[in-house]
């Protein structure tokens, strides 16, 4: 996958639903926008991004996060 220039280079290993539909490259405004189908693996985990213990998947599986997530 070809990372286009506004994704973030550093990426968190878990990211929750929430941030990633916040941080994620394929979500605008709360609409999916990436690949159809699309299947992400979550278990309970640390968000890297918020910190809070919810479900979470790698950061992939949100096209990866846009710069800004860290701040």
């Amino acid at each position: 996958m070809k990372l286009k220039s506004k994704i973030c280079q550093s990426q968190p290993d878990w990211v929750c639903i929430p941030c990633g539909e916040k941080w994620g490259f394929w979500w605008t405004g709360g609409t999916y926008k990436g690949p159809q189908p699309h299947v992400a693996t979550f278990h309970e985990g640390e968000c890297g991004v918020c910190g809070n213990t919810r479900s979470v998947t790698e950061a992939r599986d949100f096209g990866y996060l846009l710069s800004g997530w860290d701040l």
